[in-house]
């Protein structure tokens, strides 16, 4: 009784402040050329305005190479090496451990309205494992790494639906395209909402990760290149959302207490239609390109004297969690018998300008990469978890992706074909510049004095590379994957009995779990 007293007075001390809304955006694969604010060519004025005069410039913003780690960093404000470096392929396990208190649980915990929207990609093998059932009010979305954009069909899920709301398959709203889907759907629920409650909104758009596929309105006609045209038109649809998101907060009369964060998830795919100019690799490898996002924050509560100021400063996607928490007025704090605690760190003293130092000095950014102050190590060119990616497009050969790009890319010469795989005719002739690979003992930049990673100086710098493989190798004694101790599910099903049940639709196997070591 004392402790539902105490909760409800803590509670009460949080809703007498005015709380923030907060809206998280996610894009998916996309390059970090592929922005207006980075690359002249591409259409994309909103997001343009609220990085520069409604926001600040985040170059200093990290991921992990590829999507449902960065999904899971963020939802967990966990490392991707303390929660997941996998990306989970159809209904299988994985994922986020089903004990940890993801962001929207914290946040509706002081009184926030939650609502997830797009790409899940965080496990979906039981029904806790949807996003309804891990903090978020309402959801509409799908539970896996990719689909058709128009059909809402996935390879991963045996040509099934994959587009679930709430507790059971979204019928009847599949067959519009994802980024309408989810762009209306946001508006809508903003117009919707009690002002009296805070909102917090997760929007991961599909968009812009293959299968490359758009609306004909958005694209560009002074682009000829096909591939290039349509990653470019898949952006303006996402400025074009984001702009009608921010248009009805502000309709609303919310914008102005509200904090909005935009990022992709990892580097785009410069294999296929992205480009992470001048950048060096992209999704896939822990070169720059792959991880350090186009990103910035806008929103009412950025203080004017930050507006139009670009930050460098270290910021890895799992801050936002602690981040998001303290300005709410919850408890970042997650401690699990036999998890790691959260590992985000308060940015918001850097985004508001109080302090102009990130409490981000070192970030772990897989089993593979490490950062350190101005020094980066790379173990390897490539990632133990893409080697069969490369093998799938028969691109042995270039499994080292740590190459360099042109400032437009792709271009005709690449070949095109159904995947673009430029890679295959990465030649100076059309200005890409190859992987000259890592050494066995792992490549070491200066990012400060070499932001490109051209200069590798593992051999002659030998003491600083053992300082790094020496606090790389400590910290990954500290990792933790949700496969390690994955939960025990009950009451499950056959894919085919599941099916049956969704009417076409794919969704989760089991109805119930409990962690492995529970008597």
């Amino acid at each position: 009784m004392l402790r539902h007293l105490l909760g409800a007075l803590v509670l009460g001390l949080v809703l007498s402040k005015q709380q923030p809304n907060i809206i998280m955006i996610l894009v998916d694969d996309l390059g970090y050329h592929n922005v207006g604010f980075h690359n002249p060519q591409q259409i994309s004025p909103n997001i343009n305005r609220l990085s520069s005069s409604e926001g600040v410039t985040l170059e200093g913003h990290y991921t992990y190479v590829f999507c449902s780690p960065t999904r899971s960093s963020f939802l967990s404000g966990r490392l991707p090496i303390h929660v997941n470096e996998k990306n989970p392929e159809g209904i299988v396990k994985g994922g986020i451990d089903l004990r940890m208190t993801l962001i929207g649980q914290k946040l509706q915990s002081v009184g926030y309205e939650t609502s997830a929207l797009g790409k899940w990609h965080c496990g979906a093998y039981c029904d806790g494992n949807v996003p309804y059932n891990r903090g978020f009010n309402k959801h509409l979305g799908f539970l896996g790494g990719g689909e058709d954009h128009f059909t809402q069909r996935s390879g991963e899920m045996k040509g099934y639906v994959d587009l679930w709301a709430d507790t059971k398959p979204a019928w009847g709203r599949n067959g519009t395209y994802s980024c309408y889907l989810y762009g209306q759907q946001a508006v809508s629920w903003i117009e919707q909402h009690d002002t009296n409650k805070p909102m917090f909104m997760y929007l991961a758009f599909h968009d812009t990760h293959a299968p490359y596929e758009v609306t004909n309105n958005f694209r560009d006609p002074k682009v000829k290149e096909h591939f290039r045209q349509t990653m470019q038109a898949m952006l303006t649809c996402v400025d074009q959302a984001t702009g009608n998101v921010t248009a009805a907060l502000k309709a609303k009369g919310m914008w102005n207490n509200t904090l909005m964060v935009w990022s992709s998830d990892n580097g785009g795919p410069q294999y296929w239609d992205a480009n992470n100019y001048p950048l060096r690799g992209g999704k896939g490898n822990n070169f720059q390109g792959g991880v350090r996002t186009a990103a910035f924050v806008s929103g009412g509560l950025v203080p004017t004297t930050m507006r139009n100021k670009v930050l460098h400063q270290y910021i890895h996607v799992c801050d936002w969690y602690t981040t998001f928490a303290k300005m709410a007025g919850a408890d970042p704090n997650d401690p699990v018998k036999g998890l790691p605690d959260v590992d985000g760190l308060d940015v918001w003293k850097l985004i508001s300008g109080e302090n102009m130092t990130s409490p981000r000095v070192e970030i772990p950014l897989s089993s593979d990469g490490l950062i350190v102050g101005d020094w980066k190590y790379v173990a390897k060119t490539g990632h133990d978890n893409w080697d069969r990616h490369c093998r799938k497009f028969k691109q042995d050969p270039l499994c080292n992706m740590g190459y360099w790009t042109p400032p437009v890319w792709p271009v005709a010469d690449c070949g095109g074909g159904k995947n673009n795989d430029c890679p295959h005719n990465c030649t100076s002739s059309i200005g890409c510049t190859r992987d000259p690979g890592c050494p066995p003992e792992g490549c070491l930049f200066n990012l400060k004095n070499d932001p490109l990673e051209k200069h590798d100086l593992s051999k002659s710098n030998p003491v600083k590379l053992q300082q790094m493989r020496a606090r790389f190798e400590e910290i990954l004694k500290t990792k933790f994957q949700t496969t390690d101790s994955d939960a025990v599910f009950s009451e499950c099903e056959t894919w085919g009995e599941m099916i049956k049940r969704n009417r076409g639709f794919a969704g989760p196997l089991c109805r119930k779990w409990r962690p492995k070591n529970e008597d």
